[in-house]
């Protein structure tokens, strides 16, 4: 797991090197699920466009602070185009992180749909 703190502030997640492989899950990869679970853990399901593979984005001890779902016409996966370790205003000040340690977290999708959650880290998964 990485952890939120060891995360580069504005690095866009969606083009890296994880499981000492580069991916790009903006071009190569289908976002196929977004699912919440009790006790705060957020899971983000990948499907490759050319051979199947499957990757997971796993958050832990998340909050979600706003989220923008909608349906569509005619669009069965969604395109990641952004995701990032960002800063949020509190009371007039920008801050990175929340008293848990937790880092402030912006996902968005080509399509339009936006999470914004504060997560103490991520790991990646490949199945």
């Amino acid at each position: 797991m990485i952890q939120a703190k060891n995360i580069e502030l504005f690095k866009n997640l969606t083009q890296n090197e994880y499981c000492d492989k580069w991916i790009d899950f903006h071009n190569d990869f289908d976002c196929i699920k977004v699912i919440l679970k009790i006790g705060g853990l957020l899971i983000i399901w990948f499907k490759g466009i050319k051979d199947d593979a499957l990757i997971s984005f796993k958050f832990s001890d998340v909050l979600i602070e706003g989220m923008e779902f909608f349906n569509f016409n005619k669009v069965e996966n969604l395109t990641i185009d952004n995701l990032y370790r960002g800063k949020v205003e509190r009371e007039g000040a920008l801050i990175e992180f929340n008293e848990e340690g937790s880092g402030y977290f912006y996902l968005e999708f080509d399509e339009g749909q936006k999470l914004e959650f504060w997560s103490s880290g991520l790991a990646v998964e490949m199945k």
